[in-house]
């Protein structure tokens, strides 16, 4: 694909991927809002606030601030070190979405299949030895979502701490472990490498 053709696929991709974020959003709201009305006794036990001693809302209230200041600092560090601009102007939203896992599967096993992917998995690796800020911003998210539960004191909390800390846990295995297999790949594959060693 030449760089005219990719320029006119990235704006498509974008707006593919933030209508499908957009559905997504819109389909878990209207369940919400279902599953409220279906379960109302239930779901009212569920955001019931309970009586938490002064100690656990003193720790819940700096658990929300520490998860807050977490949060702005890691949007602040993608902001500043450019990573938002280049995944926004990447080659990749051209390509569809079962082609980006291929593309994640070769730089992650470090295989070339074809000289003409070369660009593409470059562009993929650099986006995974970017994707390093998603730490600190899960790891703002899980104490936000701490420090709210210990304020409320709600059952519905429970839930929300343990969902965003199952998902903290997988992303603190594998997120560094990508990065690390990204910044691998395009050591081992700079721009100016020939083709004929990627065979």
């Amino acid at each position: 694909m030449d760089g005219t053709g990719q320029r006119e696929g990235i704006r498509p991709g974008r707006r593919r991927f933030w209508l499908l974020g957009a559905g997504t959003v819109l389909v878990f709201v209207l369940v919400s809002l279902l599953v409220g009305l279906l379960a109302e006794g239930f779901a009212a036990s569920w955001w019931r606030r309970g009586d938490p001693p002064g100690w656990l809302e003193v720790t819940g209230l700096v658990l929300v601030v520490l998860g807050l200041v977490l949060e702005i600092a890691a949007l602040v560090g993608i902001v500043r070190s450019g990573s938002h601009r280049a995944d926004r102007e990447s080659r990749l939203w051209a390509v569809s979405w079962r082609r980006r896992r291929e593309l994640a599967r070769s730089v992650r096993r470090d295989v070339v299949d074809s000289p003409d992917d070369l660009a593409l998995l470059r562009a993929t690796a650099a986006q995974m030895a970017r994707q390093r800020w998603l730490l600190p911003l899960l790891g703002g998210l899980v104490a936000l979502n701490v420090g709210q539960g210990l304020l409320s004191f709600a059952p519905i909390w429970i839930f929300l701490i343990g969902f965003t800390a199952v998902m903290f846990a997988v992303a603190c295995r594998q997120v560094p472990r990508d990065a690390r297999r990204g910044e691998a790949f395009l050591r081992a594959h700079p721009v100016d490498s020939p083709v004929t060693d990627l065979m």
